[in-house]
Formats: structure tokens, sequence, C-alpha cells
């Protein structure tokens, strides 16, 4: 069965990933970090928590390192994990290095901002860039939390398909256990 979500208006597909989520950690300020460091090195939280994908080596990352990883296995030329924290917007290589946005990213950021007045709220947890000139954005939602798309969110899809059309491609990521006994 193929499941979608109403994604700015739009029905995007569900991606459902077996990933096991690891028990919760301190969350790791990934907005502090500057290019050239590495999310191991991000200050912890005393305060905010988060689930990590558990990978079978028993390595913990968060799911956007794992969604960057599977579309550079897809041939993405470049994935990235996001994260944005009061107008800064950082991006993180699937190898946990925090980058300075260049070249495609850059271009993508620039046009998002213009188009969303100045900022980018809104900007799913991964955004990928394929040598076709596909840019792939994926919102990983963890089944156990129960968020849900916001309307910033709606937005910043809308304004992507204004821009990009059928070069952009949209969906969600579905991961962690889920109660199958309902």
């Amino acid at each position: 069965m193929n499941r979608t979500v109403l994604y700015g208006d739009v029905a995007v597909p569900i991606h459902e990933r077996p990933w096991q989520s690891g028990p919760r950690q301190p969350y790791r300020q990934t907005y502090h970090l500057q290019p050239g460091e590495s999310w191991l090195q991000a200050t912890t939280s005393s305060g905010q928590w988060e689930h990590y994908v558990q990978l079978a080596s028993g390595e913990q990352l968060p799911v956007g390192a794992v969604i960057a990883r599977e579309l550079m296995a897809e041939g993405a030329l470049a994935a990235y994990f996001t994260e944005l924290w009061i107008g800064r917007c950082v991006l993180v290589g699937p190898d946990l290095m925090c980058v300075k946005p260049q070249g495609a990213a850059e271009r993508f950021l620039a046009e998002m901002r213009g188009a969303l007045g100045g900022k980018v709220d809104g900007l799913p947890d991964v955004v990928a860039f394929f040598p076709d000139g596909k840019i792939v954005l994926r919102e990983a939602k963890n089944v156990g939390a129960r968020d849900s798309l916001r309307d910033t969110q709606h937005e910043f899809a809308r304004a992507a398909r204004r821009l990009f059309g059928s070069h952009v491609d949209i969906a969600v990521v579905e991961w962690g256990a889920k109660d199958r006994s309902k």
C-alpha cells in the first residue's frame, strides 16, 4: 500500500523505513556548528532531547544523516541534513561535517529566501541535489513522536514547487517502531 500525505497542498509519498530509534539522548546543538566542525563535536543540551537512529553497528545518528546517506547511494551529488535556529541555517553532510552552502545548495537557499521573504522557515530535514537538476526534499517523522507538518513547511513546499516545478521531489520519511497491533 502506497501511503501519502498532503504537503503544501499536494499528496506526496510517505517512505517507510524500519530504522530503530535508539534511547533518548541529549540533543546535539547542531545550530551552533560552524563549517568544518563535526556534528559529534556539537555541545549537548540539558533541556532538549532527541531520538537518533540506532544502526546495526550500535552507532546512533541523526535521522537526517541516514536519509542523506541513502540519497547519496541513489546518486545525489550532494545531500545534507538541515538545522534552522533563529534564522540561521546549518547544513551537515552525510559524513556529519558542517558545510558552508556552495554551488547548488547556495543557489537553492538563495532562491527560497527570495521567495519566502528572506527566510527559509519550513526547510525540510534533508535536501539533496542530483546530476539531472533534481532537488530532493525529505521531511523525517518518527512514528513515535506524533508530530505533523507545520504551516511553514507547507508554505516552503508551495514555494519550492513554484520555483522549481517538476525538478523538486518532496516526500516524508517515516521511521521508528510502530504499534502494529491496532
